[in-house]
């Protein structure tokens, strides 16, 4: 085991800088800060339910779902109740066409992720290629969702990198659209996701360079004044390797509640004990990293995104492990 030393945030304990000189120590530090937060938490929307004549955690996720409060930059996340009552979109169901046709939003267009890879990772004429046959222009609004939050930000991200605009993920997923009463529909017979009327277009993309970490250019972004790494990945495989000795880990359980992101007010303080807003943000550590990813630019953070784990091979990865 080589020792390394963490840094810290304040002067406070850091729930993300580990003390390799002492893990147990710091270990049980974590557990007795995160059951303080934890309780913080309760207590606090126990007082809200009753403030607000509710009680009950299926209350809270509602509230959840349906607000835009409080995020930098709202457009980015859509409720259930805003499909059902706004047809100005095209919604993209990102998982296979076998779940697809199961049971999927009505009008929904079928645009599986992996289709917008190749060797694993994203691919511009591949992703180009998908959204032509789905009929996609460059100025639709598109609004994405999946049964897997991570399947579904991997797309906001990759078409964001493609340059388009307007995007946003549907809050919850299927799930919760599902419980919100938005109607489900099932093309099992048709035995195809494109609908006979759909016409191609010639999607194109406009790609933005600065959206993807390569080996190329991390070196260049790792020398800016103000940069900060975020692990996406668990605490476990962080523990084992990391880019940069100075990266901070920041799992998706603090992030999420089950499938619905967390409040504005969570993520502006999970944010902003470890950024500042001016701050560079390279987030690795994929697939997890790209929930993180779209988390951040939610919350008007100027993030990238590393794809893969090719920088275990560069001279910028730190072990833990001999």
């Amino acid at each position: 085991m080589t020792l390394a030393l963490a840094g810290t945030e304040t002067g406070e304990f850091c729930p993300t800088c580990p003390d390799w000189t002492d893990l147990d120590g710091w270990l049980a530090k974590k557990e007795a800060y995160e059951a303080a937060q934890l309780k913080i938490q309760q207590n606090g929307g126990q007082a809200s339910d009753q403030q607000n004549g509710q009680a009950g955690s299926s209350g809270a996720a509602t509230a959840n779902s349906e607000t835009k409060d409080g995020y930098a930059l709202p457009d980015l996340i859509t409720s259930p109740s805003a499909i059902i009552t706004n047809g100005d979109r095209i919604l993209l169901d990102v998982r296979s066409t076998e779940n697809y046709l199961a049971g999927h939003i009505s009008g929904a267009r079928n645009l599986y992720w992996k289709d917008l890879q190749k060797d694993g990772l994203l691919d511009t004429a591949s992703a180009e290629a998908a959204l032509n046959r789905l009929g996609v222009k460059e100025n639709d609004r598109l609004i994405i969702y999946s049964d897997n939050a991570e399947d579904a930000a991997m797309v906001f991200w990759a078409l964001s990198y493609l340059g388009h605009k307007n995007l946003s993920l549907l809050d919850g997923g299927l799930d919760v659209a599902q419980e919100a009463g938005v109607e489900i529909t099932s093309d099992e017979e048709s035995k195809t996701s494109l609908p006979s009327s759909l016409r191609p277009t010639n999607y194109t993309a406009h790609v933005v360079p600065w959206l993807l970490v390569t080996p190329d250019n991390l070196e260049s972004i790792l020398g800016q004044a103000d940069v900060r790494i975020l692990d996406a990945r668990d605490f476990s495989d962080y523990g084992q390797n990391r880019l940069g000795n100075e990266s901070i880990c920041l799992s998706l359980d603090k992030i999420y509640d089950g499938s619905l992101i967390k409040n504005a007010d969570t993520l502006k303080d999970l944010f902003e004990r470890r950024l500042d807003s001016s701050s560079t943000v390279i987030v690795y550590g994929t697939p997890q990293a790209y929930s993180l990813f779209y988390s951040l630019k939610l919350m008007g953070y100027n993030a990238t995104l590393l794809e893969g784990d090719w920088w275990k091979d560069t001279r910028w990865a730190h072990s833990n492990v001999n």
